[in-house]
């Protein structure tokens, strides 16, 4: 550092600015961002975090291999605005999607960008444009419409939020359906130190909605106090869920505390199976028996 001047006196200067807040050093004291972009399911979950850090919000891209950019927040960070330049895009009601992945021979309803409605859930299928291989092709996520258009930018476009995966919802007594990102929301909101999860809803006597979860190195977590932390974090982000304790009586969750390592022992033996990388880790929602045998094997 010494023999690069500039950088030894910006990260002086970022050490002064820390120790003059109080707080231990962080990115955007060293840098000064012009922009940052994010893509995934749980953007929306570190969106305050990453502003903590870097001093600015993500824009949101919403994106896949088969048609590589499909949408993107504008600079306003509202909703993300559909790019019909390099697919041509269908969308299929989610209703649609859940009889037609139940049955292959039925004929799905589908609509064009101008005709989807506000406040739906859609399927995407697309057709690439400029001679790409994919036709017609399911992609599987479920996106919402927020919005006709964008008004503060007079973009005349749908604006769009990510939903779920189609998979990835867990529906319970038919009273709510929760996605991923609510159920992360959940866990992160509830302040348990954790390394990873899973989830999955398992059926007996009554309905259960069964989160594995994996304390971060070194702390501890009680399964019964994590399960009633995120609980009532469900309640305050899902209506529904409230709902099935004070209509029904019910409290569906339950949390099964995994030993330390053991995702990190799971993608051992997939790797040692020949998985390949997009199946070294099991899905957060819904996954196989065979998935939570090996998390629940002892870590060796």
């Amino acid at each position: 550092i010494l023999n690069q001047p500039k950088m030894f006196l910006r990260l002086l200067k970022a050490l002064v600015k820390s120790k003059l807040a109080r707080r231990p050093m962080l990115p955007r004291d060293i840098w000064s961002l012009k922009g940052l972009i994010a893509g995934g399911a749980d953007n929306g979950i570190y969106r305050e975090k990453i502003k903590d850090l870097w001093g600015r919000y993500p824009l949101d891209v919403y994106g896949c291999g088969e048609g590589v950019m499909i949408a993107m927040q504008t600079w306003d960070y509202e909703g993300m605005t559909f790019l019909p330049h390099l697919n041509f895009l269908e969308f299929m009601p989610e209703r649609e999607c859940h009889k037609w992945l139940t049955d292959r021979t039925y004929q799905p309803e589908l609509f064009l960008l101008n005709e989807v409605q506000v406040g739906e859930s859609y399927g995407i299928v697309l057709t690439n444009f400029r001679g790409g291989a994919f036709v017609r092709y399911f992609l599987g996520d479920v996106i919402k419409i927020t919005s006709s258009r964008n008004v503060k930018l007079n973009i005349d476009i749908p604006q769009m939020v990510f939903d779920s995966r189609i998979d990835g919802i867990i529906d319970i007594a038919g009273f709510t359906r929760l996605t991923e990102r609510v159920i992360w929301q959940a866990i992160e909101n509830s302040g348990l130190a954790y390394q990873d999860w899973v989830v999955r809803k398992e059926v007996g006597e009554k309905p259960l909605l069964h989160l594995y979860l994996e304390p971060k190195q070194g702390t501890t977590i009680i399964d019964n106090e994590a399960a009633n932390a995120i609980h009532e974090q469900l309640k305050k982000l899902d209506s529904d869920y409230a709902d099935l304790e004070t209509m029904l009586g019910l409290r569906p969750l339950k949390v099964t505390v995994l030993a330390n390592g053991a995702f990190q022992s799971y993608i051992a033996k997939q790797r040692a199976a020949g998985a390949d990388l997009a199946h070294l880790k099991p899905p957060h929602v819904n996954p196989t028996d065979a998935a939570i045998d090996k998390l629940l094997t002892p870590v060796s």
